[in-house]
């Protein structure tokens, strides 16, 4: 274990305020609804992708074999430990993680996870289990549905729209979970091999500055075919992030009423905000702009050659 988990659930119960929780009967409601959201939009975001028959079927066997879990703030925090601990495979690094350096890595990890709780809506994770997981935070999209004062329903379709997304397109192409891990991975292990680090102390440190977007795994690298690994990965997260806000506008617009607004509203929150774990951990630019690279993209090649 590379990170203790539930050192880092205890560190992130101390760090996040109470006021932050809903309220039982909100709560009751949030997580039944983006359940039920999250399985009505993989199957429309499945429709859109237009499959052949065989595949469609093969791709609807590994959604259901996956989970969608509405979580608070603490269990997120959990849950992004645990996804770390699948992300990067402890046989590669030099040597084995000791139970304090675990703990240390819990603190900080938990540290600047407890700040973003009430940022980041949802997730896919594929890397903690190898179903993969759709996640969201129940408190982060109470607050965000307040301030931006959008209609609750709408919302969460929408935000539910997205996150399915990822979690289809990683259904669709399985072999895309390995290829990350395996890109990531070799950057960390590439890493703690030099001469001359701080080994995973170190990394640990880096990775609080990662989450908090003020330093990416490029930082880590020195090795030129590494930061070449890591511009493929980069540019597969662009590709996925961008064709997500293609997928959930266009479905959406047939069964959410107040897209349009959402979209505005929300490309307003997005640009002052944080990216995802993910995004920081890759370097990218933590504004819309690589959300809109990437579905500009994906716009340009369905107009070429179609969906």
């Amino acid at each position: 274990m590379i990170i203790d988990e539930h050192f880092a659930a205890r560190t992130a119960r101390e760090l996040v305020s109470a006021a932050k929780v809903p309220e039982p009967g909100v709560l009751d409601g949030l997580v039944e609804g983006m359940k039920d959201n999250a399985l009505t939009a993989q199957d429309l975001v499945l429709d859109s992708f237009l499959l052949p028959p065989e595949h469609a079927d093969d791709v609807r066997g590994r959604l259901a074999a996956g989970s969608v879990l509405v979580l608070d703030q603490v269990s997120w925090v959990k849950a992004n430990a645990q996804s770390v601990n699948g992300m990067l495979d402890e046989a590669a690094l030099p040597a084995p993680v000791s139970p304090a350096t675990a703990k240390a890595g819990a603190v900080e990890v938990a540290g600047v996870l407890s700040l973003l709780s009430t940022r980041v809506l949802g997730q896919f994770d594929p890397f903690a289990v190898e179903t993969g997981r759709l996640m969201f935070v129940a408190a982060a999209v109470l607050i965000a549905e307040r301030a931006m004062d959008v209609d609750p329903r709408d919302f969460r379709m929408w935000v539910a729209l997205h996150e399915a997304t990822h979690q289809v397109q990683f259904a669709t192409a399985p072999w895309l979970r390995e290829h990350m891990r395996t890109l990531l991975s070799g950057a960390v292990s590439t890493r703690l091999t030099m001469p001359g680090i701080g080994g995973i102390v170190d990394l640990f440190a880096t990775l609080g500055r990662i989450v908090k977007g003020e330093a990416s795994i490029i930082d880590l690298i020195r090795d030129e075919n590494m930061r070449t690994a890591l511009d493929e990965a980069t540019a597969i997260l662009s590709l996925l992030e961008g064709h997500a806000d293609v997928v959930m506008d266009e479905v959406g617009a047939g069964v959410i009423p107040s897209v349009r607004r959402l979209r505005r509203k929300f490309e307003a929150r997005r640009d002052a905000a944080q990216g995802g774990f993910l995004t920081n951990l890759l370097g990218m630019d933590l504004k819309l702009a690589q959300y809109r690279d990437g579905a500009k993209f994906v716009r340009a090649v369905r107009r070429e050659v179609g969906q």
